[in-house]
């Protein structure tokens, strides 16, 4: 039974065209991606860090770039009390209808429309043990680069922060300013996680930059050593 205290609804109104998009494309797209996925071959390494950290506090706040929000949908699929945030809007709509095929909720709001109401839900879903998946860069960039965010929401609740870092030897990706990442037949994936990194002492502006900075270099750095790993670009 979901929260009442949650917003799982967008409040914007949507046209009829839209509707119909979001009643289709959502089911579609999940199907096309989890078929993809499951014709490719997934390699986990150091999984422990998030085990551990999801044990032993009950939830977890796992953070990835937007990029690789569908391969995180696949590998989280079904995760209990998994949440992510998505904005108001119909492509956020989309989006939040999406996940949910692999049964992840989400809450709405975004960083740059009711952002204060979004890290006040995101705030108490953590303090109800759910946990939280997070686009660090989303919902449109710039590319692979932190908000802060993340930072304050680890502040505000305690809960260390696991990067989840993902790589792919050959994909397609969208011209978009994520550059999306979707999985060619056949593609070896690597999927990674990084040791958690602790919350901000306090809410200050230059203890959540500091928590912010590290979060960043810490799934950059990874994503790196996948990249060169598959001898891939992230371009």
């Amino acid at each position: 039974m979901k929260p009442a205290s949650l917003q799982y609804e967008s409040p914007q109104g949507f046209s009829l065209w839209q509707r119909t998009q979001l009643a289709v494309v959502p089911p579609l797209v999940a199907f096309a991606y989890k078929r993809l996925a499951a014709m490719c071959a997934f390699d986990v390494r150091d999984k422990e860090h998030f085990r551990h950290t999801y044990h032993s506090q009950g939830r977890v706040l796992i953070a990835f770039w937007h990029e690789y929000l569908g391969l995180a949908a696949c590998h989280f699929a079904g995760f209990p009390g998994a949440h992510t945030l998505t904005s108001y809007s119909f492509d956020g709509e989309m989006a939040a209808r999406t996940v949910a095929c692999f049964g992840i909720k989400s809450l709405r709001g975004s960083s740059s429309r009711g952002g204060v109401a979004a890290l006040s839900q995101l705030q108490t879903a953590a303090e109800q043990g759910m946990s939280l998946g997070w686009t660090l860069d989303g919902p449109r960039g710039p590319r692979r680069k932190a908000k802060g965010g993340v930072a304050y929401l680890a502040g505000q609740t305690g809960m260390p922060i696991v990067p989840n870092a993902y790589a792919i030897s050959k994909c397609w990706r969208l011209n978009s300013w994520d550059r999306f990442a979707i999985p060619r037949p056949g593609a070896r994936i690597l999927v990674a996680f990084a040791p958690p990194i602790p919350p901000p002492p306090d809410t200050s502006r230059e203890s959540i930059e500091a928590t912010r900075q590290e979060v960043e270099q810490s799934l950059n750095a990874l994503h790196s050593v996948l990249e060169a790993e598959l001898d891939v670009s992230p371009d």
